[in-house]
């Protein structure tokens, strides 16, 4: 069992919340879920009504999963808002982690919004990218303050830059330990030959 696993057992045992992975903004995962489980875009609902007005044996294979997928995710997003409270039992802490740690909240957004949504995001993220490092930090910032006011696209936007902003920065930093490690050693090597 691994560091993290044992970590979050205790933390389903004494309250708070343990996150799996990287935290690469100050959007949490277990909120980031939240908000994208619960979502249902007007076409999933139209869809949703679609296929409720069949019977099950008039629904294919493909219309079952879709359904199945549907309902899976409203489980999902209730389980989450037990996530971490006095509600939560260690069972459902351990479930909620577990599925935080092996699923990809990206594809769920993907699934979540419209081509059209799509294409404004990936324009707006190309521009965002394009921004210097100190602009980016104080907009990543800036849209955290807000997220649960942010739509779904720009949720999506705030996600993809936040993990450019972290790779950036952590870039930097290693550029910058690396510079100093230089000075030291160039430091060192001098005062040795005076």
């Amino acid at each position: 069992m691994s560091f993290d696993r044992t970590l979050a057992m205790i933390m389903a045992k004494s309250g708070g919340k343990a996150i799996p992975g990287n935290i690469t903004s100050n959007i949490t995962p277990d909120i980031e879920w939240l908000k994208w489980l619960s979502y249902e875009p007007d076409f999933e609902k139209k869809r949703m009504e679609y296929l409720n007005s069949k019977t099950i044996a008039e629904l294919s294979y493909e219309e079952l999963e879709e359904v199945m997928n549907y309902k899976e995710n409203q489980v999902w997003a209730r389980l989450f808002k037990l996530y971490g409270t006095n509600t939560c039992s260690e069972e459902v802490y351990m479930e909620v982690y577990d599925f935080m740690a092996k699923e990809n909240i990206e594809d769920l957004m993907l699934s979540k919004l419209t081509v059209e949504e799509l294409q404004y995001a990936k324009k707006e993220i190309i521009r965002l990218s394009k921004m210097p490092k100190e602009q980016l930090n104080i907009k990543v910032k800036e849209e955290q303050e807000k997220y649960a006011e942010l739509s779904m696209v720009d949720s999506y936007i705030l996600h993809i830059i936040s993990n450019i902003n972290y790779e950036r920065n952590i870039r930097a930093l290693s550029e910058d330990i690396n510079s100093q490690i230089k000075r030291n050693e160039y430091t060192r090597q001098r005062s040795l030959n005076s």
